[in-house]
């Protein structure tokens, strides 16, 4: 019987914490901690992928465009996964462009390195699998609330992801960015957060909004907010129990 050997401790990553000691240790060298910027393009859309971003207290947006210039959130990447699925599922061009929603650091693999693992049956290969399977969920949710939930809820369910990542219920976020994110326009955004703020569960100010009563925008989200974060629970409480 092959035994775990515990795992590393100070890692901000869960898919990176989700590695055994030693399986972490032989990875190590090639991750590089950097620093990520609000608002960063770390990958423009149609172009090679050069690195893989594993985000700790940062959080990218993977946004697709329209020819109108008109863009809309298809995913959110914090520190539960990794910017860069396309070369896991052996592609190397992106489709999306990731843009820094929050400022923080990541730890960076080159895209050549992660082949290269993967070519040689890394275990983090599993990882990634089961990573994609629940990425893939919430990019499905995220179409579903898109279609079926009012503004009001989305704009909550976006908050809530958000402050989940997030050290502060403070959020440096502008409501051009939240709009770009909800694929909405402007004057939605701001009509949706008023009436949070009017109903205490927020504060909005310029270039930023204010958690103030969490369980209240909990109840004032669509389900979709509860499946989404179930679907990612439920992958890393696997990985403990493993």
């Amino acid at each position: 019987m092959s035994v775990q050997l515990p795992k590393q401790t100070g890692i901000k990553n869960r898919l990176l914490d989700a590695l055994v000691r030693k399986d972490y240790d032989h990875l190590m060298p090639h991750l590089e901690q950097v620093e990520l910027s609000l608002g960063q393009v770390i990958y423009s859309a149609e172009t090679e992928i050069e690195y893989v971003y594993f985000p700790e207290d940062s959080v990218v947006s993977l946004l697709s465009s329209l020819e109108d210039g008109g863009t809309s959130e298809v995913g959110l990447v914090g520190r539960e996964g990794m910017v860069g699925l396309t070369i896991f599922l052996a592609g190397a061009i992106t489709p999306e462009q990731a843009m820094v929603q929050l400022s923080g650091t990541a730890m960076r693999m080159k895209a050549v390195t992660l082949r290269n693992q993967l070519q040689h049956g890394s275990p983090l290969q599993l990882l990634l699998l089961h990573y994609t399977r629940a990425f893939i969920a919430l990019i499905s949710q995220s179409v579903v609330c898109s279609q079926h939930h009012g503004l009001d809820q989305r704009l909550a369910r976006w908050l809530l992801m958000m402050h989940d990542y997030a050290d502060s219920d403070e959020l440096r976020l502008t409501q051009e960015m939240i709009a770009a994110m909800i694929g909405s326009r402007r004057a939605g955004i701001s009509v949706a957060a008023s009436a949070l703020a009017r109903t205490n569960l927020v504060r909005t100010s310029r270039g930023q909004i204010t958690i103030l009563n969490r369980e209240g925008l909990e109840r004032a989200t669509c389900e979709c907010y509860g499946i989404i974060k179930g679907e990612f629970d439920r992958l890393y409480a696997s990985q403990i129990a493993a």
